[in-house]
């Protein structure tokens, strides 16, 4: 029986919109987890906000990075990266179920200096090496430093790339078992495109084959 190929349509990135190629890259790159970043500015004003570019780079030593979009309003800089570009230090926090409300709230492009802990709702609590509050809500939290900063591109849609060591991590009994993580319990969310996000769904395990 032969079957009929789907058609595909080839795009050269370089070649269309830039509100385009981001639809397309948010949309095929999915789930894609949340980082909710606490950051401090020099004045000591709390900053929170949520990054779905957001990865592991490393672990030996501990790398996290995120990676903050050149689009706010008005400006060049998100809040989180000139704090960052300030004095380096942050928390990075896992994106729950039960946080996702209050972490859309801290996502809005508020003039620089508001304190989202306060608009969100989020508790602050002291961390135990760096300047940047942690989220009591939070049931992973990483406090990290600036490990690299990369810049990539130029313009809207470019972004600065934040590596971060993570020099202490916290996590909450219901989910640590053994240097494992609780994936279930966690319950962590994730995002898609436009205004959809995704919940982690089922689980399955598949062997590495041996070789």
């Amino acid at each position: 029986m032969i079957k009929k190929q789907p058609t595909m349509i080839s795009i050269s990135p370089d070649q269309i919109q830039a509100q385009d190629r981001y639809k397309l890259a948010t949309g095929s790159v999915i789930p894609r987890p949340i980082a909710l970043v606490s950051t401090l500015s020099n004045e000591g004003v709390p900053n929170l906000s949520p990054y779905s570019f957001f990865t592991v780079a490393a672990y030996s030593p501990l790398i996290l990075v995120f990676f903050p979009l050149h689009f706010k309003k008005g400006e060049e800089l998100k809040d989180t990266a000139k704090n960052m570009f300030q004095n380096g230090e942050c928390v990075i926090h896992i994106t729950t179920e039960e946080m996702a409300e209050k972490a859309n709230v801290t996502s809005g492009l508020y003039e620089y200096g508001k304190n989202e802990f306060e608009i969100s709702g989020f508790t602050p609590i002291p961390s135990d090496i760096v300047k940047p509050f942690r989220v009591k809500e939070a049931p992973v939290q990483f406090e990290g430093k600036l490990y690299k900063h990369v810049p990539i591109g130029d313009g809207l849609g470019s972004s600065d790339a934040f590596f971060v060591e993570v020099v202490r991590a916290h996590f909450d009994e219901a989910v640590f078992d053994d240097f494992k993580v609780k994936a279930k319990v966690l319950n962590p969310i994730s995002r898609l495109a436009g205004m959809s996000w995704g919940k982690l769904g089922d689980v399955f395990e598949l062997m590495r084959p041996e070789v």
